[in-house]
């Protein structure tokens, strides 16, 4: 068995999204935290910072592509979520602006 993580951490924004100054400090502290081997003992952590949708996307599709049967595969985000008319909620990122239309 495998102990793979996605660490995604955003904290820049499209127009009328404030900032955080958090996220990216997230990431770092989980990272250490997975990667202890008293603690998480994971064999594969990777970080992405600030992504486009397009990357984080791509990111998440092979986490859980490459994740065998058996294997423990963990995403975390660290980021604002929006939600749209119908109370869906959508992780924003870098290139998330407030008057997006959402699907």
């Amino acid at each position: 068995m495998a102990k793979i993580a996605l660490l995604i951490g955003v904290s820049e924004y499209g127009e009328g999204i404030p900032p955080l100054s958090s996220a990216l400090n997230d990431v770092e502290a989980m990272e250490r935290v997975l990667q202890n081997l008293n603690m998480g003992g994971f064999e594969q952590v990777e970080r992405l910072l600030n992504p486009d949708a397009i990357a984080m996307r791509k990111a998440i599709q092979k986490l859980f592509r490459e994740a065998g049967k058996d294997d423990l595969a963990l995403f975390f985000f660290s980021g604002h979520g929006i939600t749209n008319d119908e109370d869906h909620l959508y992780l924003a990122t870098q290139n998330t602006a407030k008057s997006d239309r959402l699907c």
